[in-house]
């Protein structure tokens, strides 16, 4: 069972003055994994937690949804969270990512609308925004004066000013080239899933290697300083 989060994936919703709800959703089937719309039809509304059934144009199969969690606002409307069982497996940004000065809320946002692109299947869009975000990357690290130059040389730049060894190059230079076969339409070359979820992947990657992972460091750092200077002060 997997909660659905992201607005762009609810494509109509129900208000009748009492109830704020989805009913129409466009997923990936959880049995075929194709992208398609499912229409919820709610049976009967109760302030308790409700369910319904809705098939899939693709394959014929029977998802089943849940609206759980019931609350009401302070408009009197009721809302709840909505889950589809059997997950329909959609992508979702890295734990531990967070705004900061380096990887600020613009770049956050173009990194949730690659996820919620790459979870509708639009692979071309998916790479772009990809590439997007990685230029995005490249110039929150770089000094404004080298902000400019084309994204192949901001890569070439960056090692010296991120520390990034030649692994971590080799994947910004893979989303590199991936973004520009979705921004130069060709017919022979058109992205596919395979390519869009390699490119989120390796985005993920740098993501984590870049701005997670030395936060988790540091703060790691300073747990240990904190527990050795707490043992110090005992011991005196």
């Amino acid at each position: 069972m997997e909660l659905i989060v992201s607005d762009q994936i609810v494509s109509s919703r129900i208000y009748n003055g009492k109830w704020n709800m989805p009913d129409s959703v466009d997923i990936k089937c959880g049995y075929c994994s194709r992208t398609v719309n499912f229409s919820l039809e709610w049976s009967s509304l109760s302030e308790s937690n409700i369910f319904t059934f809705s098939r899939c144009s693709g394959c014929g199969q029977k998802s089943r949804f849940y609206y759980v969690e019931l609350r009401k606002r302070e408009d009197e409307v009721f809302i709840g969270d909505l889950y589809v069982s059997p997950s329909a497996k959609s992508r979702k940004i890295i734990d531990g990512i967070e705004v900061t000065e380096k990887f600020h809320e613009s770049m956050l946002r173009a990194y949730e609308s690659a996820i919620n692109v790459y979870n509708l299947g639009e692979w071309t869009a998916t790479v772009v925004l990809c590439r997007r975000l990685l230029e995005g990357i490249t110039k929150s690290l770089l000094p404004e004066g080298e902000q400019g130059k084309p994204l192949n040389k901001q890569l070439e730049l960056l090692a010296g000013h991120a520390e990034l060894q030649k692994p971590i190059l080799t994947l910004a230079h893979a989303i590199r080239v991936g973004g520009n076969l979705g921004a130069h339409f060709d017919l022979d070359r058109e992205p596919d899933e395979k390519v869009s979820k390699f490119l989120v992947d390796l985005l993920d990657y740098i993501i984590e290697y870049l701005f997670v992972l030395p936060r988790r460091i540091e703060q790691l750092h300073s747990h240990i300083e904190a527990l050795s200077n707490k043992n110090l002060a005992g011991e005196s």
